[in-house]
C-alpha cells in the first residue's frame, strides 16, 4: 500500500473507532492554561466547538474555540455566533466572527459581562457555515457572589 493510502486508511480506522483527530486538543482544553475555567464541547462532523467560561465573582468571560476533526483539513475561513445572556434577563452579547480555521485549536472569540448575584448565564457557540451539520456548544454558569 503506498503512503497516501496507508495514512486514509489509518484516519479511517481512526474515525470508525471513535478516536477522532482534533478531538484531544478540545478535550483537553479545561487543563489547559491558556483556557481556564469551565468548559464544554460539541462534536458535529466537522468540527468540534468548545466554549469556556471564567466566573469571578460577579463578572462572566465566555471563550470560544473551534478544532478540525479531519486529517485532511485545509485552512479557511469559517463563520460563527458567539452569544450570551443571563437567565431570563438581558443579553450580555453577540459577536459573528470569520475566522480562519487552522489544523489545531483555533480561538473564535470572547465575550464579557457582568451577572447579578445569584443569577446564571448561558452562552452558545454555533458554526454559521452553509452546508454544514449544526456545530453548536451551550454552557452555562452561576455568578459566584
Amino acid at each position: 500500500m503506498n503512503r497516501p493510502l496507508a495514512i486514509l486508511a489509518t484516519s479511517a480506522a481512526l474515525t470508525l473507532a471513535g478516536v477522532l483527530p482534533g478531538t484531544a486538543l478540545a478535550t483537553d482544553a479545561a487543563a489547559s492554561p491558556s483556557v481556564p475555567g469551565t468548559c464544554a464541547t460539541s462534536y458535529r462532523g466537522v468540527v468540534v466547538n468548545e466554549i469556556c467560561a471564567i466566573v469571578s465573582g460577579d463578572q462572566v468571560t465566555f471563550h470560544g474555540r473551534t478544532t478540525p476533526t479531519n486529517v485532511s483539513w485545509t485552512p479557511r475561513l469559517v463563520p460563527f455566533r458567539l452569544a450570551a445572556k443571563i437567565v431570563d434577563g438581558a443579553e450580555i452579547g453577540t459577536i459573528t466572527p470569520t475566522v480562519n480555521v487552522s489544523w489545531s485549536a483555533t480561538p473564535v472569540g470572547q465575550i464579557s459581562g457582568t451577572l447579578p448575584c445569584g443569577s446564571t448565564a448561558v452562552a452558545t457557540l454555533e458554526t454559521t457555515e452553509w452546508g454544514w451539520p449544526p456545530a453548536a456548544v451551550t454552557l452555562s454558569v452561576a455568578a459566584s457572589c
